[in-house]
């Protein structure tokens, strides 16, 4: 049994970069791609990687420069990793499920395909099963226990903004950049090396498997390193001498120990799926990245092989890889803002959503996805009245959007755990949690949301609520600049 891909990025699911969990992002490998181009809309990853390249250029002048053993290249490769394991708190699993709830397998099979989800569970207790993070019994048995019940911690990836947001919930007097998992930190690194010069990054691909991502690239000169994860980085050198100290020189060994697991690669031109052996890479890239990847680990990797083995299934090229390969080294965020907002590509309409931009043309998208956040889905499930859903939104202590911008949009389940969000945010809560009342009490009533330049209204049959006043009200009848509707579009 092999897993189905969904629509692949050539025919845009505008949607999917939206808040992609932990399943779909295994199902659309190649919107990794998409969260890298959202992050590099961000003015604060840009604002972090003028802090990291200014600080590296500090400390090169009070030491004299970078030493043979550090070229400059490889120093500021490493100066981000370091920034992340600095600044960035990476969740576990049992943390993922405390701070984000979790996910429900059969309501992920009815979305996504009882054969996808099966085969997503399969590997996931096999993966834990052989405990390949090395976690502490009680952990691993947890896990184990909560796929039994039918759930999974609800692990979600987004834009570098979302996870600034939730830097406050960790709990811990040291209070993060953000919170992250594994696929968060791959895209804000990923991101990150593309506004560096184009001598620093040549490449970027990441090495993935369901429960784990990587980050591996070169740069010009052919230098080569593995970004592992928080506090493991490797370059050539410092694999080498892991292996020699640590496995007696045996290069398969030491990378099963750390990533058994790994089965695709992404890089800017798609995916290479090492089980199936189908590609949206050219077969040339395809050489290219085996031949930097046998030299950086010192052999051919079995994991490797084996998709090597497999009869080649080309795919398209993914239609957001020469975006990407022209962003590369953009070094400014005016470029990177002015090839993607004003485009009707897909690829570039994905990043926006990505973004969490309200600058679009269709709302639909946003609205399919907050119907499926889980948090909101059983609350609104078990509301007695409509009266019920407006006071879980009043108990919100704030009303300003976790971006700080009106014109970028939260989803209801992180407006409920961040507790503040604008008008929009708080409608677009609202709106859901009708709809899932109504669904529970088997109304049929229409609902729907009109925005104008001040207010935002949640409206359905005889209901009417403005999130400006928090008061009923009539539904607007001129000024509307946006609505949330299933047949709404701008």
């Amino acid at each position: 049994m092999e897993i189905l891909p969904t629509k692949p990025l050539n025919q845009v699911d505008l949607s999917i970069a939206i808040a992609p969990n932990i399943f779909e992002a295994y199902l659309n490998p190649d919107l990794l791609l998409s969260l890298v181009l959202g992050n590099l809309l961000s003015s604060r990853l840009w604002d972090l990687s003028a802090r990291i390249t200014q600080k590296l250029k500090n400390n090169q002048q009070t030491t004299g420069g970078t030493s043979e053993a550090q070229p400059a290249q490889l120093a500021f490769i490493r100066a981000i990793q370091k920034e992340i394991d600095r600044n960035f708190t990476h969740l576990h699993q049992s943390e993922v499920s405390a701070i984000y709830g979790e996910l429900s397998l059969t309501n992920e099979a009815i979305r996504l395909g009882q054969q996808n989800i099966d085969q997503a569970v399969s590997e996931l207790k096999n993966f834990y099963g052989r405990n390949s993070l090395n976690l502490p019994d009680q952990v691993n048995e947890t896990l184990a226990s909560v796929l039994e019940q039918d759930k999974f911690p609800a692990f979600y990836y987004a834009n570098f903004d979302v996870i600034r947001a939730h830097r406050f919930l960790k709990g811990s007097r040291h209070t993060p950049m953000g919170l992250t998992s594994c696929l968060d930190e791959i895209a804000i690194f990923s991101a990150l090396a593309m506004t560096l010069s184009p001598g620093i990054v040549a490449n970027v691909i990441a090495l993935s498997c369901l429960t784990h991502y990587t980050a591996f690239g070169w740069n010009e000169t052919g230098e080569s390193w593995w970004f592992y994860g928080k506090n493991k980085f490797f370059t050539q050198s410092d694999w080498k001498l892991h292996v020699e100290q640590e496995f007696n020189g045996d290069a398969q060994l030491a990378f099963n120990h750390k990533f058994r697991d790994f089965n695709r690669i992404t890089s800017v031109a798609g995916t290479f799926n090492l089980k199936n052996g189908n590609t949206s890479i050219a077969a040339a890239h395809i050489d290219e990245l085996v031949d930097k990847l046998d030299q950086f680990f010192g052999c051919r990797l079995e994991q490797l092989d084996e998709g090597l083995m497999q009869p080649r299934g080309t795919m398209p090229e993914a239609s957001i890889a020469p975006i990407l390969r022209e962003l590369l080294g953009t070094q400014a965020i005016e470029h990177a803002r002015a090839r993607l907002l004003n485009s009707d590509e897909g690829a570039c309409k994905q990043a926006l959503y990505s973004y969490r931009s309200l600058q679009v043309k269709d709302f639909l998208p946003y609205l399919q996805v907050a119907r499926n956040n889980p948090n909101c889905k059983n609350i609104g499930s078990t509301l007695k009245s409509l009266q019920d859903a407006v006071e879980v939104v009043m108990s919100l202590e704030g009303k300003v959007s976790i971006f700080e911008d009106r014109n970028r949009l939260a989803m209801p389940d992180e407006t409920l755990r961040l507790r503040t969000g604008s008008d929009i945010d708080l409608a677009l809560l609202l709106h859901v949690l009708v709809e899932h009342f109504l669904a529970a009490t088997n109304n049929k009533s229409a609902t729907f949301t009109l925005v104008t330049d001040a207010d935002s209204f949640v409206c359905s049959g005889d209901f009417c609520f403005s999130l400006g006043t928090m008061t009923m009200t009539n539904p607007p009848t001129a000024g509307i600049v946006m609505t949330f509707s299933d047949s709404a579009a701008r």
